[in-house]
């Protein structure tokens, strides 16, 4: 840590410096360690930190004199038409759906945005020049209520490529072509123009190109919405076979991120290799001293414990026990 503020320090004295932690309610311990010491530190130096976070998360810092705090409100319905507007290519859309678009997605901007591309993709609306016409009655019900069902409705218009973004839900937020492919067992041409009509979607951006891509999924809420459509015995078979390509084409994540296969395993209903891998995952942060990421994998192990049944014989005076512990990664 003192390394990394160090650094800063030193590019602070060649210019002013811009440091970006984006989304930190989702930050882990030992980040955020980082992070408080950097806002102490940054006071007397030429640094701009920007923290975006929900109102959950509660910084310790947000008194103090060299902090700024700025709330960002719901859109305005001006703003929204506006988003409305620039989404659907500058073409007029007709006034009633606008109208809907503006009340259900009540300011939020990603519900704003979801949810005109929504609409443009259900068919109900038909290209004329300059403007979307509608030629019949606005259906009830066909504007999604939730942003949750808005995005199930584009995954469902993308049905051919649907499975492609649940496997790739299940292997994270980022996933690889690499294993996407080993995962998927779809002839590589099909597995090539699925992916071209998720990105162009707009649900998923793309860094690079097949076969070293790695795609990501533009919102959590994107991710959840794709994983959450899966049936929990597609699931949890999904998830058992990406914890095997990963022992299989990665064996050093056995090594390097034993807590990655522990939620696959625990995900699979594997709970004998979940608890190992978390139990792997705890002494290795332990041995780094990151004691907080520690406790939490220990937990987690010992939650997953929890769903073995008969699992402990605890002895008087010796204090003995036993309980099954399969090395991390094999059977």
């Amino acid at each position: 840590m003192e390394a990394l503020i160090r650094q800063i320090e030193g590019l602070a004295r060649q210019q002013p410096v811009v440091m970006v932690f984006e989304d930190a309610h989702w930050i882990d311990p030992t980040s955020r360690e980082l992070l408080d010491l950097g806002v102490e530190r940054v006071r007397s130096l030429p640094v701009l930190l920007i923290v975006t976070f929900r109102p959950e998360f509660q910084p310790p810092w947000t008194g103090q004199p060299q902090v700024s705090m700025l709330a960002l409100n719901r859109l305005e319905r001006r703003d929204r038409t506006a988003l409305i507007e620039q989404i659907a290519g500058g073409k007029a859309l007709p006034d009633n759906v606008i109208h809907q678009i503006v009340d259900r997605t009540d300011g939020v901007p990603l519900f704003v945005e979801e949810l005109t591309k929504s609409v443009l993709e259900s068919g109900l609306l038909r290209e004329d020049r300059d403007r979307y016409v509608l030629d019949r009655t606005l259906p009830p019900f066909a504007i999604p209520t939730t942003l949750h069902a808005s995005l199930l409705a584009r995954l469902d218009r993308l049905a051919s490529v649907r499975q492609v973004a649940q496997i790739g839900a299940a292997i994270g937020r980022e996933f690889s072509y690499e294993l996407l492919r080993a995962v998927s067992h779809t002839p590589e041409d099909e597995l090539k123009t699925a992916l071209v009509r998720l990105v162009a979607s707009g649900l998923v951006f793309q860094r690079g190109a097949p076969p070293d891509a790695v795609y990501a999924f533009k919102h959590a809420l994107v991710q959840d919405a794709a994983h959450g459509s899966l049936l929990r015995s597609s699931r949890q078979h999904l998830h058992a076979q990406i914890a095997e390509a990963l022992e299989a084409h990665s064996p050093e994540i056995m090594e390097s991120q034993p807590e990655l296969l522990a939620q696959h395993y625990a995900e699979a209903g594997l709970v004998e290799k979940s608890v190992a891998c978390w139990g792997k995952a705890g002494r290795r942060s332990a041995a780094r001293s990151a004691t907080a990421e520690a406790a939490a994998q220990f937990q987690k192990g010992l939650d997953q414990l929890a769903l073995l049944p008969n699992i402990l014989h605890v002895t008087d005076r010796s204090s003995s026990f036993t309980v099954p512990w399969a090395q991390c990664g094999k059977p």
